[in-house]
């Protein structure tokens, strides 16, 4: 095992991380809006309270962040102002290159605020932007176990360099934030990051057992008292004209092409409640997804950007997706809400959507997700209604608890529902214990046995130099699921992984990474069908570069041929093989 070679040049523990008071910022209020130019130099940043006590997590945890950062806020009756000044004592070090919206900083110097709006610990904005001014947003649930970085929203940032650093100067309009009524404090964060040193500083939270996404850790923001968040209206239309020449045996059919709906129109119910309607919907504008070849004989998940169906995502989500598991949250083999299933066939060829209507947000205690679309016929295929209601209460500190319900209804009698609940408990701050159940009810058909059901079960401790994951799945052969990602039926999936994160002694590494993972799967009687057996060493260096070799022993049961290429064909059969790589990421 890789973990009893790494015992020897293992160096000493990270030092004892003291948890600090909560801190707390107090928002300064405007009456007139300032200009976002990014040189903050209106008075009102003069008269705004700064915060400067920023600290390390890392290359030196709890010490104080080598470069001076100081932030302020502003607020006034339309939008939230945020100001940065990023001191740096070597100006030219300032690493900049990214330009592209919602892109990953690793690369670039930048600054992060997680803003949570309803004060629950739970869930937040995410905001970030670069030196260049590039800006990334995203929607955090669940302290991080759903990131909906595919979420984007109108705000304003401009950013300048200076003789000592740089400065960013971020207006969020208060109609792209949603909050509970009469709070009179927020959660929040900030992290700076330096590239060229490889430093990330918070203001709060910095120990190495929590990521800046974990909203509990945040710090307060008060003087937000009476500050009305919330979309008031949004109105999307469309209009589609043009010609379409229909050329047959030489001779010309022209048609005009007509069409006229709405993408979207959002509107606010309460502060924390959003309606969405649309109508007629065209999705041409939508990002196309990203280019893949499938290799396997199972489905790839593709990630929703249709933006009617990207407001307050994570609320969808049911059961849980992996986020701190060894293999991450990229391997789907159970997703319990996938909207993409709406509107779209298998082969990701449009559905007619001839109009939806979504309610999300918090009220009564509880987060509600409401959904209902209706598609038409296409080709052969009768137009279908699908129903989705998602409901959860928190419960304790950092928990909660919910069902989920769905269904699809087809013009004719062919219909599909599934009705399930979960418990996601977060206990001792650093152990996720989680569960779910599930049952699909569909239109009767032939060799239905009733074993429709799914669940699966988690449990994973996680520290700064240890982290042990357990998890099984259990998917009923007869278990459907229309709006649903399913990778695969009939099988029992366990899943267990010991990472092991020492930082030793040595000029030039930061720490290692070592990877011990099983993954057993079997059909429902217990026939084995695949296994894995992973290891995996990375070495990341202070630079923030990284090596990594990994060796994957592998068994896997193809019950029935199939094709991967036209004219390439895998036999059915036992297949075994190891997989041994390295890399590089610089």
């Amino acid at each position: 095992m890789l973990v009893l070679a790494a015992v020897a040049i293992a160096g000493a523990r990270p030092a004892a991380q003291t948890p600090a008071a909560t801190k707390t910022l107090r928002a300064h209020r405007i009456t007139t809006p300032v200009r976002v130019d990014g040189v903050l130099d209106d008075p009102a940043w003069q008269q705004a309270e700064a915060i400067s006590d920023f600290v390390q997590q890392d290359p030196h945890v709890n010490e104080p962040a080598s470069e001076r950062t100081e932030v302020r806020v502003l607020v006034d009756h339309e939008a939230m102002y945020f100001g940065f000044v990023c001191h740096d004592s070597d100006p030219r070090g300032v690493i900049a290159r990214e330009l592209r919206r919602d892109n990953p900083f690793d690369g670039d110097d930048h600054v992060e605020i997680l803003l949570d709006t309803f004060h629950d610990h739970r869930n937040a904005f995410h905001f970030a932007v670069n030196p260049l001014g590039t800006q990334y947003d995203a929607l955090i649930t669940d302290e991080g176990h759903d990131i909906n970085a595919e979420w984007n929203e109108r705000w304003w940032s401009q950013t300048r360099m200076t003789a000592d650093g740089w400065t960013a100067e971020i207006k969020i309009p208060l109609t792209t934030l949603r909050s509970g009524r009469d709070l009179d404090t927020f959660g929040v964060n900030f992290k700076r990051y330096m590239r060229r040193k490889n430093e990330s500083a918070h203001w709060t939270g910095w120990s190495r057992d929590y990521p800046f996404l974990q909203v509990s850790q945040a710090g307060h923001l008060t003087g937000v008292e009476q500050v009305e968040t919330g979309l008031t209206l949004r109105v999307k239309p469309y209009v589609l004209g043009g010609v379409r020449d229909l050329a047959a045996n030489g001779a010309s059919d022209v048609k005009p092409l007509r069409d006229v709906g709405l993408e979207t129109v959002r509107f606010s119910v309460t502060p924390g409640l959003t309606a969405e309607l649309t109508a007629n919907t065209d999705f041409a504008q939508t990002e196309v997804d990203d280019a893949v070849v499938n290799l396997t004989r199972f489905p790839i998940f593709f990630p929703e950007k249709r933006e009617f169906f990207l407001e307050r995502a994570g609320i969808f989500e049911f059961g849980f997706s992996g986020r701190r598991g060894a293999r991450g949250a990229q391997e789907r083999n159970l997703q319990m809400f996938f909207s993409r299933r709406i509107g779209l066939t298998e082969d990701r060829v449009p559905v007619p959507v001839r109009g939806g209507a979504k309610l999300v947000g918090h009220a009564a205690g509880l987060d509600i997700g409401l959904l209902d679309v209706q598609t038409g016929r296409f080709g052969a295929t009768p137009g279908s209604n699908y129903l989705v209601f998602r409901g959860k209460r928190n419960v304790l500190a950092r928990s909660n608890i919910g069902v989920f319900v769905s269904n699809r209804q087809a013009t004719s009698a062919d219909y599909n529902r599934v009705v399930g609940g979960d418990a996601n408990f977060t206990l001792f701050k650093n152990t996720d214990i989680q569960a779910f159940l599930a049952k699909s009810m569909s239109s009767p058909g032939p060799g239905v046995t009733g074993n429709d059901y799914a669940g699966r079960a988690k449990y994973n401790w996680f520290t700064d130099l240890h982290e042990i994951f357990v998890e099984h799945l259990y998917v009923g052969p007869e278990f459907k699921h229309d709006v649903g990602f399913v990778r695969r039926t009939g099988v029992q999936r366990s899943d267990a992984a010991y990472i092991w994160q020492p930082r030793p002694t040595l000029a030039h590494v930061r720490n290692f990474v070592i990877r011990n993972e099983l993954v057993y799967v079997t059909d429902i009687h217990r026939t084995l069908i695949n296994r894995e057996q992973i290891s995996q060493w990375t070495t990341r260096f202070q630079s923030d570069d990284a090596t990594r070799v990994n060796t994957t022993h592998t068994f896997d049961r193809v019950e029935r041929a199939f094709e991967i290429a036209k004219g390439i064909v895998v036999p059915a059969g036992d297949y075994g093989f190891r997989d041994t790589w390295a890399e590089y990421e610089g």
